[in-house]
């Protein structure tokens, strides 16, 4: 028994109940209203509380003080630790982080003041049900039903609370902003590598060249060095990429975790040998050498920021006019995309083209482009016509069965 002994007080005509306990050696009194001037009713309140209250202790000494102190800390509170002790122990990238501060302002909006120990996932319904009323996206709900499901699901791990409600609440649909793949097809490609010809040498320049020729994410491509690149064997290496976090830019690995390497076509190692020589002497005017740890795209300072490179495309692409297959201005990572329809359409293998790409698996890749082009589609539909046509003799040449 963790309350040695329970009685009634009587205050203003009404009753309030106290328990007794010792705690370090000392003797302490707990105490609450009854809200009755009834003696029999407060005497059933009183034995009902303090049935709770022994349930409740016996719940904490098996939890143990750290458990308990989090199953009693808000809600709220227990989401930024969480994040904070992610971030100290570098378990996940600076650039998560980032994300997981902004998505932790809406939980702190609905639960600053509510105990992890009552959260309810009729709560958690409500909560999400309202963001998704002021108009929040479905990523975005997405994002927060997510990060709190995690943070409830770490106390549940050290037994600070029973169960994960928020499991029991189906997050919102996630609906695409832009459905398919928005690459550019023949024309488009044309329009571009046209205009490209056009200009001079940029970090802007170039890096969509390196996109539209090998697949490489904004990233990768801004922490790629001179290092990185063998002209001679016309090999590309992807050692690291650039992520921003909550302090600015950062190096960091390729999204997979593996380097990787990428075959040049023979257009695209001129180019760089082009840019290789513009670049020394740009640095030089700048009182720099540039050498195997330089960034292809950086100055003398260092590597330039995936979000600069991404404003700078945006700006030519507008100026070009050009338009993907979805009817949107490419963005950089349609560039990317580009590469990957126009490889698969080509007739290049899925696992070369996996590779290029840094997916984690060629399902990954299957998933995304395999019916992404239109073009591709249509002769899908010509050879399957042709096909159907033949007679049964033509049919067994045509398979290569015969003859």
């Amino acid at each position: 028994m963790f309350y040695t002994s329970a009685g009634l007080e009587e205050r203003d005509g009404s009753y309030r109940g106290y328990l007794t306990y010792k705690k370090d050696g000392k003797w302490h009194k707990r105490r609450k209203s009854l809200g009755t001037k009834s003696k029999a009713e407060a005497k059933r309140l009183l034995s009902t509380w303090r049935a709770e209250m022994e349930n409740q202790a016996e719940i904490d000494a098996k939890r143990g003080p750290s458990a308990t102190s989090m199953a009693k800390r808000p809600v709220a509170d227990c989401v930024d630790a969480y994040i904070s002790e992610q971030e100290a122990n570098r378990t996940v990238e600076a650039s998560t982080i980032k994300g997981y501060r902004a998505t932790a302002k809406f939980i702190r909006e609905a639960f600053a003041s509510i105990p992890l120990e009552k959260l309810t996932a009729e709560q958690v319904r409500d909560w999400e049900s309202s963001l998704t009323g002021r108009g929040l996206s479905s990523s975005t709900v997405g994002k927060c039903h997510r990060l709190l499901k995690m943070v409830v699901q770490d106390a549940v791990n050290i037994r600070a609370i029973d169960w994960n409600p928020v499991s029991a609440v189906k997050p919102p649909k996630r609906e695409k902003v832009h459905k398919g793949i928005n690459a550019l097809d023949a024309e488009g490609r044309s329009k571009v590598l046209t205009a490209l010809d056009a200009m001079d040498l940029t970090p802007v320049t170039v890096a969509a060249r390196i996109a539209l020729y090998t697949g490489l994410r904004e990233g990768e491509i801004c922490g790629l060095q001179w290092r990185d690149i063998d002209l001679e064997a016309r090999t590309l290496w992807v050692r690291r990429a650039i992520g921003e976090g909550v302090g600015g830019c950062y190096e960091k690995e390729p999204k997979t975790d593996k380097t990787r390497d990428v075959a040049l076509p023979d257009t695209l190692a001129d180019l760089l040998a082009a840019w290789r020589r513009q670049q020394r002497v740009t640095f030089a005017e700048a009182g720099a050498l540039l050498d195997g740890s330089s960034y292809i795209l950086g100055d003398a300072i260092g590597f330039m920021n995936p979000r600069t490179l991404g404003r700078g495309w945006a700006t030519l692409a507008k100026a070009m006019g050009v338009k993907g297959t979805e009817g949107r201005i490419p963005t950089f990572h349609d560039l990317r995309h580009t590469w990957a329809t126009l490889y698969l359409a080509a007739g290049g293998d899925v696992k070369t083209a996996a590779s290029n790409l840094g997916h984690a698996n060629v399902a990954m890749t299957l998933n995304v482009y395999a019916s992404a082009d239109p073009h591709a589609k249509r002769e899908a539909a010509r050879l399957t016509e042709v096909a159907m046509k033949r007679r049964p003799a033509e049919v067994l040449r045509f398979n290569g069965t015969e003859g």
